[in-house]
């Protein structure tokens, strides 16, 4: 099986998890109904970031087995090194997730919103990834049929 070609469909599900944490987290904090869009923000966030993982890992394989188009090359390099931000930024976010749910009411309020500004960076970086792999299919033809040609 060529595991590659999972990628394109790997990198749906952590964009989709991720977002609709992230509207849990800020439903959370924004209401302070916490019962349970809390716990299913950080659940979602959790396999978000291992989906991402997943995505990221596939990606490798993708580059190191899909048909190149060399004027693509750089935007590939970029799209690589925001995966890796991306992955990294939401395990920070996954860690301080962690200790936001150990500390609970007692946590400091800056805490919970200290998390949301790290969820923002996430995504931020999430999209410029994503906007990169698109540009690299759309306007390059990678891991096309007409990258093979």
């Amino acid at each position: 099986m060529r595991l590659w070609l999972l990628h394109p469909i790997a990198v749906h599900l952590p964009v989709a998890l991720l977002l609709t944490g992230f509207a849990f987290h800020a439903r959370a904090l924004w209401k302070g109904d916490g019962e349970w869009t809390a716990p299913a923000s950080r659940w979602l966030l959790w396999l978000g970031t291992a989906g991402a993982w997943a995505a990221l890992g596939l990606g490798l394989l993708a580059e190191r087995t899909a048909p190149h188009v060399p004027s693509a090359w750089e935007v590939l390099g970029e799209h690589e090194t925001l995966a890796y931000w991306t992955c990294g930024v939401f395990s920070a976010v996954s860690a301080a997730a962690v200790w936001s749910a150990r500390k609970g009411e007692a946590g400091p309020r800056w805490g919970r919103a200290a998390l949301a500004v790290l969820w923002l960076a996430g995504l931020g970086l999430l999209v410029a990834t994503a906007e990169h792999g698109g540009r690299l299919v759309f306007d390059h033809n990678m891991g096309t049929a007409a990258s093979a040609e």
